[in-house]
């Protein structure tokens, strides 16, 4: 009797068992570099979209009106668990593009609640025609009048060079600069990108 030349199904196994190990080890360093790959395009994103928001600021801030006495007001203040949680209002002649009255630009962080559908938290911008920065009451803005400029931001934190350090709080003239500070997310993630915009 004549033997049937073939594999028999151990063989066929052990054969598919081997050439999986040996492309699963040929392809791990493949996914590392694209997994690494994947976090350092959403790390950079990130980072251009606060350089991004940081310029969009510096162009309303330097758009200010600078004979009026009361140009820029910054209110310092911190949300629950100590992030900064500060408004800049700028007196400005931005919304003339949109043909409106000159008036106060505002910047602050919204961050939403379950209470209100549609408000995504993040740092806002609100155009008041004809207002000075003094009769803006920042408790009365809400996202839903605002237009939001960057989602997720957690921390906003505006200060004012004088001397040898800078003021939290201010109420004047335009200044020689801000300094301002940007924070996404929370606790080792958070990432934070400061920005200085001189006045021209």
């Amino acid at each position: 009797m004549r033997r049937r030349a073939g594999f028999t199904l151990i063989e066929v196994l052990i054969a598919v068992m081997l050439t999986g190990m040996v492309t699963s080890l040929a392809l791990a360093p493949v996914v590392v570099t694209v997994r690494r790959v994947v976090e350092l395009q959403g790390s950079y994103s990130d980072t251009l979209a606060l350089s991004r928001t940081l310029a969009f600021i510096g162009r309303d801030v330097s758009s200010a009106v600078r004979l009026v006495r009361q140009a820029v007001r910054v209110e310092d203040h911190q949300a629950l668990g100590g992030m900064e949680d500060d408004a800049l209002v700028v007196m400005s002649i931005s919304p003339t593009r949109q043909q409106m009255a000159a008036g106060s630009i505002v910047y602050k962080i919204d961050r939403g609640s379950g209470m209100r559908k549609g408000v995504i938290a993040g740092l806002y911008r609100w155009i008041l025609p004809g207002k000075q920065p003094a009769e803006v009451k920042l408790e009365d803005l809400k996202g839903e009048d605002g237009q939001l400029v960057l989602p997720g931001v957690t921390g906003f934190s505006v200060e004012v060079p004088r001397g040898k350090g800078r003021e939290k709080k201010y109420q004047g003239g335009l200044p020689v600069g801000l300094a301002v500070t940007l924070t996404r997310g929370t606790g080792r993630e958070a990432e934070n990108l400061e920005g200085i915009i001189v006045s021209p």
